[in-house]
């Protein structure tokens, strides 16, 4: 009997989703990659976004968004976490009524990256939460008025991450 047991609970635990909050850890191989990433065109236009923010960049020894531990058979979580910080540039940053270069094109393209990690399961409610998350924010709201050109400066790092883990 207790043999059994052990059977039915290995088995059980071999089957058990690997997920951590509902978030999978692995994508899934037949999933399609958003357009935007890995785009040439799109990766210019981050670069010269972000540059033209680093030349009023008051804070230079400062780095919002914080680096990233991760196992390889995390990416998709990692990516999620990338994502939630996405969408604080969608609807906190990249609204900003200063005049960057390439601003809006950048924006349109992150935000279909945005779409296309939510409808591939990426919901950012389920690392809203997560320590990376609330020090980017905390971050971000620590800076004040200089918050929204600093974070625009590291516009390449998030567009980098989201193209390494998505």
């Amino acid at each position: 009997m207790k043999c059994i047991f052990l059977i039915a609970l290995i088995v059980l635990c071999g089957l058990r989703k690997d997920t951590a909050a509902g978030v999978p850890r692995h994508r899934d191989r037949s999933s399609a990659r958003s357009p935007p990433l890995g785009n040439q065109h799109t990766m210019q236009h981050v670069q010269k976004l972000a540059q033209a923010a680093q030349e009023f960049d008051e804070e230079a020894n400062i780095r919002l968004i914080p680096k990233f531990q991760h196992t390889k058979n995390m990416n998709l979580y990692v990516c999620c976490l990338h994502a939630n910080i996405l969408d604080f540039y969608l609807w906190n940053i990249l609204t900003t009524e200063n005049n960057y270069p390439s601003l809006e094109k950048v924006r349109t393209d992150l935000g279909r990256v945005s779409r296309d990690l939510s409808e591939q399961g990426c919901s950012i409610m389920h690392v809203d939460n997560h320590e990376y998350s609330r020090k980017f924010k905390e971050g971000f709201h620590k800076l004040g008025k200089t918050a929204v050109n600093k974070a625009i400066g590291e516009i390449d790092i998030l567009f980098d991450s989201l193209n390494i883990f998505c």
